[in-house]
Formats: structure tokens, sequence, C-alpha cells
């Protein structure tokens, strides 16, 4: 019974750093915390302007949402936004945006993805540098 007194201490220590850590796909800017989910306007603000930002297009393929058909002068067309319909499957347009952050030679480069303008991402590269 001494034992389990003697660790609870410790159990309850290692539990509240294991809460208290940021998820895996984060960082922190000013001593905010920046994760997946955030929108861009909110990392531009903690974080500021990137070295270098990075745009593409990717198009994403899955099973149509729900469409709206659209009667214009007799005919019908299919009408779903930035959704395109290929032989009954659905091909979605994503922007793509990823930018870069030196956080200075003492700390590691960052890479934000965005996606349609929300964080799906932040990889680690290695040491930054002098500006």
């Amino acid at each position: 019974m001494r034992a389990t007194i003697t660790t609870l201490p410790a159990t309850l220590l290692a539990t509240a750093a294991l809460l208290a850590a940021a998820p895996a796909f984060a960082f922190r800017c000013q001593g905010k915390l920046v994760s997946d989910g955030d929108p861009q306007a909110k990392v531009l603000r903690y974080c500021g302007e990137p070295v270098s930002a990075q745009q593409r297009t990717i198009w994403r393929g899955g099973f149509p949402r729900g469409r709206e058909v659209v009667v214009e002068n007799g005919s019908a067309r299919i009408a779903t936004g930035q959704e395109l319909l290929i032989h009954d499957r659905s091909v979605v347009e994503v922007v793509v945006e990823e930018w870069t952050y030196n956080l200075g030679p003492r700390k590691l480069m960052r890479v934000v993805r965005f996606e349609d303008g929300v964080v799906t991402g932040v990889e680690t590269l290695g040491y930054g540098y002098h500006d």
C-alpha cells in the first residue's frame, strides 16, 4: 500500500504534463497556440508574415454531395459550386497553401499547411537561420 501512495504524485504529474502538451500538429507563436482547424487570419495575427508562401490547387475525388438541379433555357445542369461531377463521381477543387516560418537559428522552422484557408497540418523542419 505504501508503494501506491508514493507513485500517485508521479502519476498525477505525468498525466498533467500530457494534458498540457500541445497537439502533434501545433506550434506556438508569441505564446499563442496555432493548431489544426485554425483559420489563416489567426495564424497571420499570431505569427506574422511567413518567410515564404506557396500556393497550388489540388483536385480531391469522392462521391457527390447534395446537388441542386438548375434548369436554364429548357436544359438541366447540376449546380455544385466548385464541385465537378464526372461519371457520377465528385471532384472538388481545394486550394492548398504552405507558409514557412523561420523562427531563428535556435529554433526549428515550421511549415503550416492550409486547405481552403484552414490549418490542416504543421511540419517541423531543421533549425532556422539569421535574416
